[in-house]
């Protein structure tokens, strides 16, 4: 238990100051003449994450080496994330950077995208779903929606950041269930990083306030009604590719609402 508390802060200590790196960069670069460069904290960031997790051999149970293939049948093929991580184009395509520009945001964008799901969907949902799987996902959806309210610190307006805060609690879920109930964390990393990069091609030009509470709506629905599907079609598995039927687990005999310890496992419309 002390060691699941122990790892627990370090996680919330690796969040904190992914928050505070990325918003200090933002503030100043608020006048956009470093915004390029924000490759450069988050690949170090994203470097550091990798090699941490190497060093403490966790890329297996934090689901970087599940040891089963993704059932992509019963996965609907990944075509709900498919069609969420295309949002910023939905509104028409520009190119709104020159080609050096649009190169460097969307390897930014990339790495943006693998950093916050090694956090809040490997480290922070691997640390809680030891006490609770239920609690995990609960947990890491909404830190993950919530820390979007930094956005606000940056400059972005409040409606925007406040529907970005649904939508991206929503998104968290069903990410978070989707690593729960696969052992995969590969998928929704490309998923996060592609659904930001895409922002370079997005259309802000004539956006309304209806199209953007309708967006929020749609995404915020497919995310939990695929979150839903997903949690009723699959068993959960653990970090050693075994299934679990979670609603079947009993400690003494007596159902329980957590995993046995040895079965654990692991502003333009961006997330953070």
């Amino acid at each position: 238990m002390k060691k699941s508390k122990s790892k627990l802060r370090i996680v919330l200590c690796q969040i904190i100051v992914y928050v505070i790196v990325m918003s200090v960069f933002e503030n100043i670069n608020a006048d956009g003449s470093y915004e390029n460069y924000r490759i450069i904290p988050v690949a170090l960031i994203l470097i550091y994450l990798l090699w941490s997790m190497a060093r403490n051999k966790v890329l297996e149970t934090c689901g970087f080496r599940s040891t089963t293939p993704l059932p992509y049948g019963k996965l609907l093929f990944l075509l709900p994330m498919a069609i969420l991580c295309t949002m910023n184009l939905w509104h028409g395509i520009v190119i709104r950077f020159e080609p050096r520009a649009t190169i460097l945001y969307i390897v930014a964008m990339l790495c943006i995208g693998f950093v916050e799901e090694i956090l809040f969907r490997g480290n922070l949902l691997h640390a809680l779903q030891q006490r609770s799987v239920k609690l995990a996902i609960i947990v890491s959806s909404l830190t993950f929606g919530l820390g979007h309210i930094v956005n606000l610190i940056n400059g972005a307006e409040l409606l925007h950041t406040m529907l970005q805060l649904i939508y991206a609690i929503a998104i968290g879920l069903m990410l978070s269930v989707f690593i729960v109930k696969t052992g995969h964390i590969l998928p929704c990393c490309l998923f996060h990083g592609i659904f930001n990069a895409l922002a370079a091609f997005s259309n802000e030009a004539g956006i309304t306030i209806a199209y953007q509470f309708t967006v929020c709506f749609v995404i915020t629905i497919v995310s939990l009604g695929y979150a839903l599907y997903i949690w009723k079609k699959l068993s959960i598995k653990s970090n050693l590719g075994e299934k679990i039927d979670y609603r079947k687990c009993t400690v003494q005999g007596q159902p329980t609402t957590s995993l046995p310890l040895h079965l654990t496992v692991p502003c333009t419309r961006e997330f953070l």
